[in-house]
């Protein structure tokens, strides 16, 4: 075993100030964004499902008093209403719950692009399982499969307990070839040249095709004084990945050890080739401190986010806690089964007839049961289908009436939608029927609430980076939440009397 370490290095990077904060922050903000979608959707559904409740009770409550032959009075039908859309509050039900019993309960009512939003919401939830585990995937990172202790002792900075924890790791899981790798340049790095190579023999085993492990097997037999056996591993490793530039200049470095320059000369022309500013800037670095050093390699950000996403009893476990602040009662592995209950459900309420419900005409405003749909999908009253059909010479007084009511709706419209719009952007646009609008609107709103609430900080970096961009973003979110309302004031859904 050789008494001195051999001198190994990370490629340098002029991208980032300090490598040692790297993953954890990348880690961190794939984290934080994640949860600021999940969130701004879960919050933009609820917000939907109340515009949909407001601007159809009306609706429904009419069908009531239809149905009771207007002998209860409104209060008791109002009450039966908010009773009935309570529902899920007696069954401990998340808010996608909520917000799937109203959408239910308000299906025959909604308009053709209304309910494109229902199926995106049942799409939703049909990958709501897989949501579960990628944020549990996220949130776990530092507690399950030693990916913390990994990245401690890679960079150097692991505690003894980090090491401890690694070395208990490879004891218990022999099929898990990266933390030995990661144990063997531990091993490297202390001058355990032997122990090294005996940890990379065993992840080469484990995978064969690793080319990594190779490079480091090259750079521990090189510190055996076993040049011959260095160079075949640097050769497999080249073999398994030849565009890798620095394969090419840790053989040169090893020949050039050897005396053999022409042999060197020709690895480090290789190497050039494939990346000649990489090369110079080592070389650079290697005249500058006059060390020769062996480059070694991180673990790659895909091996590190696949890691994050194993199964382990704490990823499930994490992800049936997420799967249940949004649904509830009903059990994650169960998912699959709720959606095909919706679309049973939805398939049967499109089998009722329209002249069942209630429908608002979007010209004049009256409520009809039968009617018709204007070419881009809204209800309109026979009456007002009829207008449409006639030629300006056609129209007598009475059409002429009925244009008058039209346009006082118009009016009266604009300025209720107006309203609603300031009061909650978004909720004027559904009443006014601009769907598009009222559902941009709204994840905007999202957005800036989730901003302004958390300041996007849902997760911290394992390792301290001193960034703290919470203010921010919160005033981030107060400007966006501004620009929303200005926006809304400025341009109404309703463009007035059109």
């Amino acid at each position: 075993m050789a008494s001195t370490s051999l001198l190994t290095g990370y490629l340098p990077s002029h991208l980032l100030k300090d490598l040692e904060i790297y993953w954890p922050s990348v880690a961190a903000a794939l984290g934080n964004g994640y949860f600021l979608v999940i969130m701004t959707t879960i919050i933009a559904f609820v917000v939907i499902g109340i515009c949909m409740i407001i601007k159809y009770a009306p609706l429904f409550l009419h069908d009531l008093k239809t149905i009771s032959n207007n002998e209860l009075p409104d209060v008791g039908l109002k009450l039966w209403i908010a009773l009935i859309l309570a529902v899920p509050i007696f069954f401990d039900a998340g808010p996608m719950i909520f917000v799937l019993w109203w959408f239910l309960i308000l299906w025959g009512y909604l308009l053709r692009s209304e309910k494109r939003i229902v199926y995106v919401f049942t799409s939703f939830v049909f990958l709501s399982s897989w949501f579960s585990l990628l944020g549990a995937g996220l949130i776990t990172y530092a507690q399950t499969q030693v990916n913390k202790e990994l990245f401690a002792v890679e960079y150097d900075i692991a505690t003894q307990k980090d090491i401890l924890s690694l070395t208990s790791w490879i004891q218990n899981n022999p099929a898990d070839a990266e933390p030995m790798n990661t144990k063997a340049l531990l091993e490297i790095r202390n001058g355990n040249y032997t122990d090294a190579v005996r940890l990379l023999g065993r992840s080469i085993d484990i995978e064969p095709a690793n080319h990594r492990y190779f490079n480091h097997l090259g750079i521990a037999l090189t510190g055996m004084e076993k040049p011959r056996d260095a160079i075949h591993a640097f050769q497999n490793a080249i073999a398994l990945k030849s565009d890798s530039m620095l394969y090419y200049y840790n053989l040169s470095r090893l020949y050039q050890s050897m005396y053999n320059l022409s042999a060197s000369e020709q690895a480090i022309q290789k190497a050039s080739n494939l990346n000649a500013k990489g090369v110079r800037m080592l070389l650079d670095n290697e005249n500058k401190d006059s060390i020769k050093r062996y480059i070694i390699e991180h673990v790659p950000v895909t091996r590190q986010l696949s890691r994050q996403m194993r199964t382990s009893p704490e990823l499930k476990y994490t992800a049936d806690i997420l799967w249940a602040m949004g649904f509830g009662i009903i059990p994650r592995n169960m998912s699959i089964y709720l959606v095909l209950g919706i679309i049973l459900l939805l398939f049967i309420q499109g089998h009722i007839r329209e002249e069942r419900y209630t429908k608002r005409c979007h010209r004049c405003g009256n409520c009809f049961y039968a009617g018709t749909e204007s070419k881009g999908g809204l209800p309109i009253c026979l009456q007002c289908h009829w207008i449409d059909t006639k030629s300006k010479k056609q129209m007598n007084a009475l059409m002429h009436a009925k244009a008058e009511e039209i346009k006082h709706y118009r009016e009266s419209l604009f300025t209720r939608t107006s309203r609603l719009e300031l009061f909650l952007p978004g909720l004027g646009s559904f009443t006014g029927n601009k769907t598009s609008l009222g559902v941009l609107r709204i994840i905007l709103l999202s957005v800036a609430l989730v901003m302004i609430t958390t300041g996007g900080q849902f997760m911290f970096s394992i390792v301290p980076t001193g960034l703290d961009f919470t203010v921010s973003v919160r005033i981030l979110g107060l400007f966006l939440l501004g620009f929303l309302y200005w926006r809304a004031y400025k341009m109404p859904p309703v463009r007035y009397g059109v």
